[in-house]
């Protein structure tokens, strides 16, 4: 929803033939470029992770020798991008160290979304188990919060765009200094839709989640960090009456052999998109190493000269001496000749 909104008011996200096509779960899409995508999991299998299994990631690890391949990668995409531009994808969370020490001056926009609801969102794609959920969002939230901080970050609350979608808006746009035209603005906030908000959680029910005190506290942290907007959702929440009893939470249906196979479908379709995207980073490869073999067979003529050059030189010596003793020998002709002229 973010990513679809910023887009709208002008930010260059890579465009439709580099994004994930939308899936069943998701069919509005998901706005991340693949190459990005792609590239963020090659960082992540280079330290024996994943996107579901983070590594651990050693200090100064974005510096690593082991990651020049990904680095003139992702060097050869940013080559071309015109301001301004982004790319969305929750892998950042994990690599924004490598990101940042290749765009030093970017910005992060860290989206938050209630914890249960992520597990959720996971858990009606049959990926996880909600406690597997909360321990990955705990994981992608850690390393954001030691990694990420406000002189190069703004923290933005999905349930704040829901609420004051305009207020929220301006508050992204004026942390990334984008000034969309009125006609713009009013037209991405069409975009934050309740009715796409699938899965729904209190801020009760998060505080009673059964997880540890650590990702309790970093929620609250998170929580504090995510603006005026958000801090005015929470009041109202707060001083509302209780709600009543929801009724018993439905288990997740298994999915029919038709759903699976759609999924596979849509996952098939994204590596082809994917090979699609990685086509471009080829061929950008394929011209720099013609232009250095261009440059290589420049130096060898160059070389080449400078022998002939040096040769020269080492035969000059020899024509010197030649040319003295001429000299030499023609003196004392001419000497001995004046010698007997005078007698």
């Amino acid at each position: 929803m973010v990513a679809r909104m910023l887009e709208g008011c002008g930010v260059d996200l890579g465009g439709p033939e580099h994004f994930a096509p939308p899936a069943p779960d998701n069919r509005d899409g998901y706005w991340e470029d693949l190459r990005f995508v792609a590239l963020n999991d090659r960082i992540l299998e280079r330290f024996q992770g994943a996107w579901d299994h983070p590594p651990v990631l050693p200090p100064g690890w974005e510096a690593a020798a082991d990651l020049d391949a990904e680095r003139r990668d992702a060097e050869a995409i940013l080559r071309w991008r015109a301001e301004p531009w982004g790319w969305k994808d929750p892998r950042n969370s994990l690599t924004i160290p490598f990101w940042r020490s290749l765009l030093p001056a970017m910005r992060v926009i860290v989206c938050l979304r209630n914890p249960l609801e992520v597990a959720d969102s996971l858990r009606a794609r049959g990926y996880t188990s909600e406690r597997f959920g909360l321990s990955l969002w705990e994981a992608y939230y850690s390393a954001i919060d030691q990694t990420v901080d406000s002189s190069f970050a703004l923290f933005t609350h999905y349930e704040s765009f829901l609420a004051e979608p305009a207020a929220e808006l301006d508050r992204v746009l004026a942390f990334l200094e984008l000034r969309p035209s009125p006609v713009l603005r009013e037209a991405v906030l069409a975009s934050p839709r309740s009715g796409a908000h699938h899965q729904r959680r209190t801020s009760a029910e998060a505080e009673a989640a059964s997880w540890s005190a650590a990702a309790c506290r970093l929620h609250a942290s998170l929580l504090e960090r995510s603006g005026p907007v958000y801090a005015d959702v929470q009041r109202r929440e707060r001083s509302a009456p209780p709600p009543a009893p929801a009724p018993p939470r439905e288990e997740v249906r298994p999915r029919s052999h038709e759903e699976q196979l759609a999924e596979v479908l849509a996952v098939l379709e994204a590596r082809d998109a994917e090979l699609a995207s990685i086509k471009p980073v080829l061929v950008a490869r394929d011209e720099e190493v013609d232009a250095l073999r261009t440059v290589l067979a420049a130096h060898e003529k160059e070389t080449k000269s400078l022998r002939a050059v040096l040769a020269d030189r080492k035969s000059l010596p020899g024509a010197l001496k030649g040319v003295l003793s001429a000299i030499k020998h023609g003196a004392r002709a001419a000497i001995k000749k004046l010698a007997a002229a005078v007698r």
